[in-house]
């Protein structure tokens, strides 16, 4: 791109380069770097215990479980399932699988049920790495969809277990996978995600372009090794593995890890280990302010918040900026493309623009309807946009050939530039529901509640609310036969059951017709 040639390179920042130079490389491996010039930084910390890794420490035990990984018959390309809680030990768990050079299949630890099985049946997953918790839960599934070797990431076994432990995983010499693999073309983690048929489906992307975003999304940010992040959203989505973890691991900074959010230990994290930066949904911020606004607290490290996810109140935005003196910005990703736009540190004063775009990604604004029209200053249209990180695609390749055109993604999100290059989110043109920055895809829902005996037809919306976005509520049809024999509660308590929290239908009314 030549300077000046897109509108927001007037107002780009003097000190982040329109362009990068990207290594064929994986995360262990920058990893690993870092360990051989500076083996006794801290690289990630549990913000619960203060128990964590120095980066030597880090590349040895992702190196280990990387070895375990090759000793059960796991090598490049090959999918592993990863599934956990904000720990230390899964950092290492993930890097042990970037060190294999396998895809990590991210799941969301509160997934369950049908979900789950969903997720992993007919995958072909050869072994998984998963939280102790979710282990013992879903044992079942895991067994049924023929993933019989897992590694707990806990010391200790526990009765009736049939996996490794992190003990078993430490007694190893810590040798890697011989298998050789090229970072940039072999898949790094798998996600899921909806697609433009808002359906889950798998959504590969590759070993280099993790560590791509993490360089531009840094480069942004103005981030370097002296950079600490509160990492506080879950490492199996993009924001947390992305945005906060990733990107402080390449910069060669440090990782404090909350479990679950709690917004007094995150002020006392803030305090103990000079976090520079908080990353995480919008609904952090409200409690993060309250907390800090109650004195006590030493926060003078913290450099700069990014919000994501979900729209962010610009009131909050200004709060927070004058209460505490610290810039709190708006970006804006997705499963599919990581992040791509983030509002500089200078531009912060404005509200409700998700800023421009990071280095190396271009972007464009065009009808929803004819994407080969590219919208006026002004004008809201579907985004397009370029990035070397994009996804590989989906595993369905069908659904890849409709999201790309030329080379362009469609995002299928409603935005606007205005004339200085600032984009702003005005909806979306997917079907999708976002309760507390968690993606819902309406059709996974629907084909559930048509699963019972007494629905005919589902349809599910979402419905605004102003604490958690939307809430996913549902409109039903029952069979002739069972009109007047099944109740709503009965419906809720069937898909419920069956679904993680944040899917949860709150409410199901049934209707003659949809």
């Amino acid at each position: 791109m030549e300077p000046c040639s897109r509108p927001w390179h007037k107002i780009w920042p003097k000190s982040v380069p329109l362009e990068l130079d990207y290594p064929e490389t994986t995360i262990y491996e920058v990893v690993k770097q870092h360990a051989k010039r500076k083996p006794l930084k801290c690289a990630v910390v549990q913000a619960e215990t203060g128990y964590g890794y120095t980066y030597i420490e880090l590349a040895k035990t992702a190196a280990r479980i990387s070895e375990w990984l090759n000793d059960v018959g796991v090598g490049p390309g090959d999918q592993v399932l990863f599934s956990s809680f904000n720990t230390a030990e899964a950092v290492a768990g993930f890097l042990g699988v970037s060190a294999a050079g396998a895809a990590a299949v991210l799941v969301d630890p509160l997934t369950t049920s049908e979900d789950l099985r969903f997720q992993v049946a007919g995958r072909n997953i050869k072994a998984a790495i998963l939280h102790p918790e979710f282990y013992e839960r879903e044992r079942a599934i895991i067994e049924e969809a023929g993933i019989g070797r897992v590694l707990v990431l806990d010391l200790k076994p526990r009765e009736g277990w049939d996996a490794a432990t992190l003990r078993d995983v430490m007694k190893l010499r810590g040798e890697e996978a011989s298998g050789s693999f090229n970072p940039s073309e072999t898949p790094g983690m798998i996600l899921y995600y909806s697609g433009i048929a808002g359906r889950t489906m798998q959504t590969l992307h590759s070993h280099a372009g993790l560590v791509w975003a993490a360089m531009a999304t840094g480069a942004m940010a103005r981030i370097d090794e002296k950079m600490c992040s509160l990492v506080v959203a879950p490492i199996t989505h993009v924001l947390g593995l992305q945005v906060s973890l990733a990107t402080a691991l390449v910069a060669g900074g440090t990782a404090v890890i909350m479990n679950r959010w709690d917004q007094a230990l995150a002020a006392r994290a803030i305090e103990d280990y000079g976090v520079t930066l908080v990353s995480g949904a919008p609904m952090i911020y409200h409690g993060l302010l309250e907390e800090l606004s109650k004195g006590g607290y030493e926060y003078s490290s913290l450099q700069l918040a990014i919000s994501a996810g979900a729209p962010l109140d610009p009131a909050l935005q200004v709060l927070f900026k004058e209460r505490l003196g610290v810039p709190l910005v708006q970006a804006y990703g997705m499963t599919e493309t990581l992040l791509l736009t983030m509002q500089p540190r200078g531009l912060s004063k404005v509200t409700g623009t998700v800023g421009i775009p990071l280095p190396d990604v271009d972007a464009k604004v065009v009808d929803p309807e004819n994407p080969s029209e590219e919208k006026d200053v002004g004008e809201p249209g579907e985004l397009l946009v370029r990035a070397p990180w994009l996804m590989m695609g989906y595993e369905d390749v069908g659904e890849t050939e409709q999201v790309f055109i030329g080379g362009w993604l469609r995002t299928g999100d409603i935005l606007v530039f205005d004339e200085n290059g600032l984009l702003y989110f005005r909806g979306v043109k997917k079907r999708m529901i976002k309760y507390k920055a968690y993606p819902i895809f309406p059709r996974d829902l629907e084909l559930l509640l048509e699963k019972h005996p007494a629905v005919e037809k589902a349809y599910v919306y979402g419905e605004p609310d102003p604490v958690v976005g939307q809430k996913p509520v549902a409109r039903v049809v029952l069979r002739p036969e069972y009109r007047g024999k099944v109740s709503s509660e009965e419906l809720l308590d069937y898909v419920n059951s069956r679904v993680a929290f944040y899917k949860k239908i709150r409410r199901i009314e049934i209707v003659e017709k949809l």
